[in-house]
């Protein structure tokens, strides 16, 4: 059993304050790639995820910090003890961010993946087009007589 001072708990759960403003802004940003990619404002979504990956980059470094204090906080609430309220509401609402924007991410992916296809059908039929109208070009005559020529 491992021992966990209340200076450390306090720690822990300043941390995890810390972590969960992060992912509330990571669950706004995945809410707002819904609405970017619906309005295909692809510049934005850019800009948008490029903002969701610095959130993640701030998390992982606190990670880091509360990771050692959270191994302790789990093995002491395991050895019979009392967890923290604040900690375990704090982890518990963290959990249900990440499930919420996992799912939020899946219907994301599956959008854009749609909209790649369409994309991609539409290019290929302005190159249908446009092989189709190099035939009718290539029987026009090119030569300057035709073009300045009165009638």
């Amino acid at each position: 059993m491992s021992k966990i001072s209340s200076a450390d708990i306090e720690k822990l759960s300043e941390l995890l304050r810390k972590e969960l403003k992060l992912y509330e802004q990571i669950r706004k940003l995945t809410e707002n790639q819904t609405q970017l990619l619906a309005k295909d404002d692809i510049d934005a979504l850019n800009t948008s995820l490029s903002e969701r990956e610095a959130c993640i980059g701030k998390i992982k470094g606190l990670h880091q910090d509360s990771n050692p204090l959270m191994q302790s906080y789990v093995s002491f609430s395991m050895g019979g003890k009392d967890g923290n309220s604040e900690i375990d509401d704090l982890k518990k609402q963290i959990r249900e961010i990440l499930e919420s924007c996992n799912e939020q991410n899946d219907k994301n992916i599956a959008t854009m993946r749609d909209k790649t296809q369409e994309h991609s059908k539409k290019i290929d039929a302005q190159s249908a087009k446009r092989k189709g109208i190099g035939g009718y070009a290539q029987s026009v005559p090119n030569t300057p007589e035709v073009f300045d020529k009165k009638t």
